[in-house]
């Protein structure tokens, strides 16, 4: 169940590009990608003995799975652009944080300053989803501890399996 979220919605996207049995079209990355807020995803999996163990813990995660899934939704827009350029837009940021990519028919990685290792993602030329591993979500965690907050170790114990989907709709 580690990889459940990337696995079902690589699938539903796959499933969108195979069906129907008309020839694929290609995939397009190129233009520009708009927020789907509804669509944004953030997946927790704890273990439960740690969580009996520091239940504080486990109510700071609840009380902030909704900060964590604010998170994903910056960038607000994605714009790609040839040859392999790519731009994320934020609200409260005047200049895009631009980068590069690479794609590989549905399935692209982009890197820029924010994502020095690359973030995943994937189309079907409709929609755009960007997965957000376990390291950079419990990076995005550890912004939103407190002194008064268990340590980040705890965390790390009590979290076993952790990602989250970034989605975005095609700008027409």
């Amino acid at each position: 169940m580690k990889y459940l979220v990337k696995i079902l919605s690589i699938l539903t996207i796959s499933a969108s590009l195979y069906s129907c049995n008309k020839e694929i079209d290609p995939i397009v990355l190129t233009g520009s990608w708009e927020l789907d807020t509804l669509s944004v995803i953030v997946n927790i999996v704890y273990n439960p003995q740690v969580a009996e163990e520091y239940p504080n813990t486990l109510i700071f995660l609840e009380k902030n799975k909704h900060n964590l899934r604010r998170e994903l939704m910056k960038p607000q827009r994605i714009v790609f652009k040839a040859p392999n350029i790519s731009e994320f837009y934020y609200n409260d940021v005047p200049l895009p944080v631009t980068g590069t990519y690479l794609q590989e028919s549905a399935y692209f990685v982009i890197h820029n300053t924010l994502f020095s290792d690359g973030i995943l993602g994937a189309s079907d030329n409709l929609r755009l989803e960007l997965y957000y591993s376990k390291d950079r979500l419990m990076q995005i965690l550890f912004n939103f501890l407190t002194n008064e907050d268990d340590s980040q170790e705890t965390f790390s114990r009590l979290i076993e399996q952790f990602n989250g989907i970034g989605s975005y709709k095609k700008a027409i």
